[in-house]
């Protein structure tokens, strides 16, 4: 795996060299979750069309935490 210098150097500078594999595993679980969610709603639009903008919007704000 290549990472960019200046990538591994900041999150150095945040975690510290000990917790940079715990850094990059998380990173790499969440980006696995929201591909995972990408691909449901891929599906579901598929099976039964676009989702509605009412339920995007709902989505948007609890995510946003409103």
């Amino acid at each position: 795996m290549t990472l960019r210098r200046r990538l591994v150097e900041e999150v150095e500078s945040r975690t510290g060299a000990r917790g940079f594999s715990k850094f990059v595993d998380q990173a790499v679980e969440y980006g696995l979750a929201l591909l995972k969610a990408q691909e449901i709603v891929t599906d579901h639009e598929h099976r039964a069309g676009l989702l509605p903008d009412e339920v995007v919007g709902e989505a948007r704000r609890a995510r946003a935490g409103e």
